[in-house]
């Protein structure tokens, strides 16, 4: 009898756990060059690395308003136009919903990439960074302090002129998908 009851409650138990819906984090991204996806996908696996969530990879084109809505974190990346983000990522901001704040106390964090070192990367993410908190986003950077507003990446100057970008970059986005996935977990 003891040894029925036993199985009953961890079956019970078992089922209440994985039926619990796993937390989802958005990863959306602009990439014209494919630099800025390489990153998001950087940060994808970084996420995904983190048992419990559901990471949710799109070009910023595919994201629908449920996306947004129903993501625990949001992570957005835009490669650096004129020192700024890039036009697409701009408009996918101001087309986020605002009435009632319905993205408040969710994790946001940013990345981008640009051409050249003090090209603009930090200001890129700044500009995201604040564009998420006016929405009541909670936002954070990466893991070093070297990423402290997020990860980026120099595509072409100096001895980053590869096809594919500098591990060194790729390894500080990895950081910042799985601080943010770890984030997302510790508010549930």
């Amino acid at each position: 009898m003891l040894r029925c009851i036993f199985t009953f409650t961890l079956l019970f138990y078992s089922v209440g756990i994985y039926a619990q819906e796993r937390p989802k984090i958005l990863i959306t991204y602009f990439s014209q060059s494919g630099n800025t996806q390489q990153m998001a996908e950087a940060v994808a696996r970084g996420a995904n690395s983190v048992d419990s969530v559901e990471v949710l990879l799109l070009a910023i084109e595919e994201v629908k308003v449920e996306d947004l809505l129903q993501a625990k974190g949001i992570i957005l990346g835009s490669p650096v136009y004129n020192g700024n983000p890039a036009p697409p990522v701009l408009e996918f901001i101001n087309s986020w919903p605002f009435e009632g704040r319905p993205l408040k106390d969710k994790i946001g964090a940013a990345f981008s990439t640009g051409g050249g070192i003090s090209i603009g990367e930090e200001g890129v993410m700044l500009s995201i960074l604040k564009s998420m908190l006016i929405h009541g986003l909670l936002v954070m950077g990466g893991e070093e302090v070297e990423a402290a507003f997020g990860a980026s990446a120099i595509t072409d100057e100096g001895p980053f002129q590869m096809d594919s970008l500098d591990p060194i970059f790729l390894k500080k986005a990895e950081n910042l998908g799985k601080r943010v996935a770890n984030r997302v977990l510790s508010f549930q």
